[in-house]
């Protein structure tokens, strides 16, 4: 028995997304692992954060990637121990620790960066660069729109 509609529909908006997102996380998950390194998605975003809010505390990383302080703590571990990152004390607050990318981490950024920019240019190049704009600003402004009250 096939359940597939024999004419589909438009495609969901919301599976659309989330269709997108996932192949971006696949690509990129896939390049990452040819490091050999262990890193997935996760550790892309965190070092993408850290690469421009370095330094910052782990809650101000954890609000800026999404993410909740738990799962923050683990990825700035496993960071930490592959001398990527550093935490250091806090210049104006003695209860806080700031955290640090290391020049090891910057370096790594570098590559990491470039892996992410390839799985975007791919996914996007049936795009003109005044499409992709277009689309950058439409996803913006669904965003946005998302998380105003």
């Amino acid at each position: 028995m096939n359940c597939a509609p024999s004419h589909p529909g438009p495609p969901s908006f919301g599976l659309l997304l989330r269709q997108v997102r996932d192949g971006l996380m696949r690509r990129l998950d896939d390049s990452m692992a040819e490091l050999e390194l262990g890193l997935g998605f996760s550790h892309y975003i965190g070092m993408k954060a850290l690469a421009y809010m370095s330094p910052c505390t782990a809650n101000e990383l954890a609000q800026a990637i999404d993410q909740n302080p738990s799962a923050v703590t683990r990825l700035l571990d496993k960071l930490q121990d592959l001398g990527w990152v550093r935490r250091e004390a806090h210049a104006q607050d003695r209860r806080a620790l700031q955290i640090v990318l290391t020049d090891e981490g910057r370096a790594l950024w570098k590559q990491l960066k470039q892996r992410g920019d390839d799985a975007i240019s791919s996914a996007l190049r049936d795009l003109s660069a005044d499409e992709r704009d277009h689309l950058t600003s439409l996803l913006t402004r669904v965003r946005d729109s998302l998380n105003s009250p």
